[in-house]
Formats: structure tokens, C-alpha cells, sequence
């Protein structure tokens, strides 16, 4: 078996002038930067104060220690736990994590590839032929560059696409409290009116068993007063259903509900009126979905220089180790290339073409839809604000007064029972439409936020991502 051992050490000869290779271009398959990067672009756009990067660093399975489950919950609050505990912003730093193994494997050649063969002769004869040869394909050596290039763009792109899930995720805990606030500011209201329809209602009853009303004028107040009773157990539950929904974001599905909210709507709202055309162009730079759809342009661009490319024959090169019937020996280096007449690569590059004009446009209708999102938002918050002047100041302020008059006009005999629940069901339609317009204030509000890349205070620049390739 000499000849085994004669190839083996030329063998070892030519892996380790690949492994050489392969320990100077590798690229690091370690996520850990790429997360801490993500996390650096969404500070500062989540309403936490928790630095990202140390929320990330412990276990989502571990309960933050922001929040026991019992004290009055807080918006700031919620969010810390969130970024804590949330499974779905983890399952989006697996997607990092894959694309960061992608950019690695991207910088590792192909395996050599061994072929071994013995012979035996057939006519009685001696000598035993063998053959070992070492084959390795160089094209990797001319396509590296565009297929690292590729990668690391589509890294830059998941890292943002990251961040902007986590900027999303807490744009969505901000709109569910604001929804449980205005459950709870609900059941106040109703709370409210049970006590009116109460009170009106043992009012009339101690009128009509005098004869002063009729006994129909008692059941009108009576059925106020149930129908108040029931819109408030409807607004308990309702309550219920949008801890439910805060729960689930915040990765606490499973806790109990009896907790109470710490806030109010319409608390985090500027004074001043953003101008359109200032509030576009800052979406337009700072947004990280925004940034992402430009990496993975420049990854398209790549892609299509890699499919070009593909017109250039595959050349591999080998080294092989001979024994002849006469037992010489020889060492025979060689060479491969493919003949591109079958596959000359057009339909290749012609995809590549293709997804590369997608991606242009892609960038197109993106920004397209923050234009109308900025715009939408911002109309819908002007809208809601003014709604919320008209209704607090004109309409329901004048309604208390209005049921006040008719409270003390019925005692005096001046206006009869119907005309008092009458005013008494329009000044608590009027709350309730005071307090949904308020919602739609803050919901707007949250939403102009988010459309702005998560904040109006962030620095007017483009968010960067700087890919590292160390190995």
C-alpha cells in the first residue's frame, strides 16, 4: 500500500495550500454584531428607554424584570417588556442570523473533490495500477467578490428590515394601550351614567307613585337605567379583550388581567402642527424600511453582475498521482473547463435583469406609500384634533349644561320626563363620541410617529449599516 501513502502526502501537500485559502477569506458566521447593530438603529424610535441591545441580551422565555404583573401598567413600561419578551422580534433576528451564515458561506470555496481508483489486471498478469487525483474549481476564485457583495447587501437589508420590525412592534403596543385607555375612560363614562339614569329613575318612580307622572314615564327611566348597566359590562369585557391584545404584543399572553392602566390618551401628542412637506422628506431619509429596499438594490445589482458572470466557462484544476502495470509512478496535474453552448447563461442574467429592475421599483412604490401614509396620517390627526375641540368645547360642555337646566326644570315641573332622558342620552352620546374622537387622535398620532421612522426627535440623516467581515 505504498502508493497510498505516496498520494497522502501529496494529498496533504495541496489541502493545506487550500485550507491557507479558506482561513485568510472566511467571514465571521457570528450574528452577534448584526444584532447589536439592529438594535442600535431602532434606539431612540421605540419610546423606551431601555437601551435595545441589552434588552436583546437576555432570553425571551425570561420574564423582564420591568414589570411584577400586578403594579399599574405605563406605555414605556409595556414596551420594555415587549422588547424583552417578545418572540416575534427574536424570530426576526434568526432571519439575521441566517443571512449573516449566508455572507459566510459566500466566502468559502467549493470542497475539493478526491478520486481514487485501483486496478487489478485480468489476464494473470502482474502489477497493480492506481490513480488518486485532487480536483478543485477555481470559478469561485473570479465570482467571490459579486457573491460577497450580494450577501452582504442582503445582510445590511435584514439587519434594517430588523430594526423596523422592532420600531413596527412597538408602534403596535402603543396602539393597543391606547385602546385599553380608552376601554377603561369608557367604563367611566358608563359608570357615570348609571348613576344619572339612577337617580332620574328613583326621581320619576317617587313622582308617578304620587300621581304626579304616569307609570309609563317610570318605565322609559327604567330601561335607560338597565340599558346603562348593560353598556357597561359590555365595556368591562371590552376592557378585558384589549389587555388580551396588549398581553400577546408585550409576550405576556398568558397573565392575568387584574392590573389597571397608569395614563391617558392623547399624552404623548406635540403642540405644534408638523409641516407636510418637512414631515415627507424626513420619512423619506430616515425610515429603515426605506434604507433596506435600497440595500437589497444594491444586492440585485450584485446578483446581476454575478449572472454575467455565468458567460465565463467553469475552469477547475486538478493534481493526480498515477501508478502504472510497470509500477512508474507520475504525478499528472490537470485542468477542466466547461463549453457554455448549451447554457451560455442568457436566461441568468436575463432574471437577474428582471429582479433588478423589481427592486428598482419596488423602491418606487415604497415611497409612494410613505408619501400617502405621511399625508394620510397626518390629515387623519388634524382631522381628529379638530373633532376633539368641536365635540370637548361647543358640544359636550354645552350638553352637561343643557341636562343640568332639565334636571332642575323637571323638578320644577317645567319640562317632563321624556324631554329629561332625552337630554340626558344626548350628552352621554356625545362622550362617547368625544372619547372615540380622542382615540382616533392618538391612534393617528402613533401612526404619524411611526411613519416618520418612529419619532420626529431622530437626527434628519439616512441610517447607516456597515456590514463586519472580520473573520
Amino acid at each position: 500500500m505504498t502508493f497510498i501513502k505516496s498520494a497522502t502526502r501529496h494529498l496533504i501537500a495541496a489541502s493545506g495550500v487550500l485550507a491557507t485559502i479558506v482561513l485568510v477569506g472566511c467571514i465571521s458566521a457570528n450574528p452577534l454584531p448584526d444584532r447589536n447593530q439592529a438594535a442600535r438603529l431602532a434606539d431612540g424610535r421605540t419610546g423606551s428607554d431601555l437601551p435595545i441591545q441589552d434588552a436583546w441580551a437576555l432570553d425571551f422565555s425570561q420574564a423582564s424584570d420591568a414589570w411584577d404583573g400586578i403594579a399599574p401598567l405605563t406605555m414605556d413600561t409595556a414596551i420594555t417588556v415587549t422588547l424583552q419578551n417578545d418572540p416575534d422580534l427574536r424570530l426576526e433576528l434568526t432571519r439575521v442570523a441566517q443571512a449573516r451564515a449566508d455572507l459566510a458561506q459566500s466566502s468559502l470555496p467549493p470542497n475539493p473533490v478526491i478520486g481514487i481508483a485501483i486496478g487489478a489486471p485480468i489476464d494473470g498478469g502482474g502489477g497493480a495500477p492506481a490513480m488518486v487525483e485532487l480536483m478543485q474549481q477555481l470559478t469561485w476564485l473570479w465570482t467571490m467578490d459579486d457573491r460577497i457583495d450580494l450577501q452582504d447587501e442582503r445582510l445590511a437589508s435584514a439587519i434594517l428590515s430588523a430594526a423596523q420590525r422592532t420600531v413596527d412592534r412597538a408602534s403596535e403596543v402603543r396602539t393597543a394601550f391606547a385602546r385599553a385607555l380608552a376601554a377603561r375612560d369608557l367604563i367611566e363614562i358608563e359608570t357615570a351614567y348609571i348613576e344619572t339614569t339612577a337617580g332620574t329613575y328613583e326621581l320619576v318612580k317617587a313622582l308617578a307613585e304620587v300621581g304626579e307622572l304616569p307609570m309609563v314615564d317610570v318605565d322609559r327611566a327604567l330601561i335607560d337605567q338597565r340599558s346603562a348597566e348593560a353598556d357597561r359590562i359590555d365595556a368591562r369585557r371590552e376592557l378585558r379583550n384589549r389587555k388580551f391584545e396588549l398581553l400577546r404584543l408585550m409576550g405576556w399572553a398568558d397573565q392575568d388581567t387584574r392590573w389597571t392602566l397608569s395614563g391617558a390618551l392623547e399624552d404623548g401628542q406635540d403642540d405644534g402642527v408638523p409641516n407636510e412637506v418637512d414631515t415627507i422628506h424626513r420619512a423619506l431619509t430616515v425610515r429603515l424600511d426605506i434604507e433596506a429596499t435600497r440595500r437589497r438594490i444594491e444586492a440585485a445589482e450584485a446578483d446581476a453582475r454575478l449572472a454575467g458572470l455565468s458567460r465565463i466557462p467553469e475552469v477547475g484544476v486538478g493534481l493526480g498521482w498515477r501508478r502504472n502495470f510497470s509500477d512508474r509512478q507520475a504525478l499528472t496535474p490537470g485542468a477542466s473547463i466547461s463549453i457554455p453552448i448549451l447554457d451560455d447563461g442568457y436566461a441568468r442574467i436575463a432574471g437577474a435583469a428582471a429582479r433588478l429592475d423589481a427592486a428598482h421599483l419596488a423602491l418606487a412604490v415604497a415611497e409612494e406609500n410613505v408619501v400617502e401614509e405621511v399625508r394620510l396620517n397626518l390629515n387623519q390627526w388634524l382631522q381628529a384634533r379638530e373633532q376633539v375641540e368641536a365635540y370637548d368645547v361647543g358640544l359636550v360642555s354645552a350638553a352637561r349644561k343643557v341636562v343640568s337646566r332639565s334636571e332642575s326644570a323637571f323638578k320644577a315641573g317645567a319640562v317632563d320626563a321624556t324631554e329629561l332622558l332625552l337630554t340626558q342620552r344626548r350628552l352621554i352620546t356625545l362622550e362617547r363620541r368625544l372619547l372615540a374622537e380622542r382615540l382616533d387622535s392618538d391612534l393617528a398620532w402613533i401612526k404619524l410617529e411611526n411613519a416618520v421612522g418612529g419619532s420626529f426627535e431622530l437626527p434628519l440623516e439616512t441610517p447607516h449599516v456597515q456590514v463586519e467581515k472580520n473573520s
